[in-house]
């Protein structure tokens, strides 16, 4: 698999119309794209928020509708020059049931 630069932009989970455009590695795994979207790089506050125990971020390819996995790179998952990247919160082990 070759490297290669891509644009993308990712779509902020909370806040509509939020969007940040970067460039990075197609060989970037989903895991490693979070932690540095949690990072104050530049001193101007970090894109992302940290989250409490037990949620995590997702990612998917708006195009597609494909899930980003925290061990897939972008080239796996087929993220190509320009995608949205939307960004999803998620919890570990919750369990919702509805009683009527």
């Amino acid at each position: 698999m070759t490297e290669e630069i891509i644009e993308v932009r990712f779509a902020h989970p909370r806040e509509s119309g939020n969007d940040l455009t970067a460039d990075i590695s197609n060989l970037c795994t989903g895991h490693e794209v979070i932690q540095e979207l949690m990072r104050d790089a530049d001193g101007s506050g970090a894109f992302l928020a940290p989250l409490r125990t037990g949620e995590n971020y997702t990612l998917s390819v708006r195009r597609s509708e494909r899930e980003i996995a925290p061990d897939m790179t972008f080239a796996e998952a087929g993220v190509e020059n320009g995608d949205l990247i939307v960004v999803g919160e998620s919890m570990i082990g919750a369990n919702y049931r509805c009683a009527i």
